[in-house]
């Protein structure tokens, strides 16, 4: 009984150590923008995204093989910001907070169309209104998407503990950029 009783801490630790590894998502509402089913041909584009705050000339759009040439024949959803008359943006507040000595990374696939300019974009991880890490770093040529993975390591006591946890991103210049993918793990 005596030997149970010592490898219970030990295992406790073991599994604490393993699961401290592991990145755990954080639930994104419509990450991948397929939510708002568009009943048009590819090329076509919708002024809203359910489940993500939308700012001016933003919305899903059902790209083609026009815009990607990789696309599906039957379209690729991702989310449009922004075009040669006003910068887009997108905002969604989600359900977790920013918790102590906890790593987050946002993912995103940045993406520039074949036929459109795209004049770059800044993505943020925000707590409670206050960014707590933004990029800008990815840079795709036209007709293709790359990932943007940014990092925020929160620390002991981050100001902004215990606020809720918000993804932004933006269109800068007077082009476009889509986003086909989003997701938020922490660990």
């Amino acid at each position: 009984m005596k030997t149970h009783t010592r490898l219970l801490p030990l295992a406790a630790l073991f599994v604490g150590v393993l699961s401290a590894q592991t990145p755990v998502s954080i639930p994104i509402i419509n990450p991948i923008f397929q939510d708002d089913t568009l009943d048009c041909s590819p090329g076509c584009a919708y002024l809203n995204i359910t489940g993500w705050v939308v700012g001016p000339q933003t919305g899903v759009f059902k790209a083609s093989t026009t815009q990607y040439p990789t696309a599906p024949a039957s379209g690729l959803y991702v989310a449009y910001l922004g075009n040669t008359d006003a910068t887009g943006s997108i905002l969604q507040t989600l359900g977790a907070t920013l918790q102590a000595n906890t790593t987050y990374t946002l993912t995103l696939g940045v993406g520039a169309r074949a036929d459109y300019p795209f004049t770059g974009y800044l993505a943020s991880l925000m707590a409670g209104n206050v960014t707590v890490a933004a990029s800008h770093a990815a840079t795709p040529v036209g007709g293709t998407f790359v990932s943007d993975v940014i990092e925020y390591k929160s620390g002991a006591s981050p100001a902004q503990l215990g606020q809720p946890l918000q993804i932004f991103v933006k269109s800068v210049g007077t082009g476009e950029v889509n986003i086909a993918k989003v997701t938020l793990t922490m660990q």
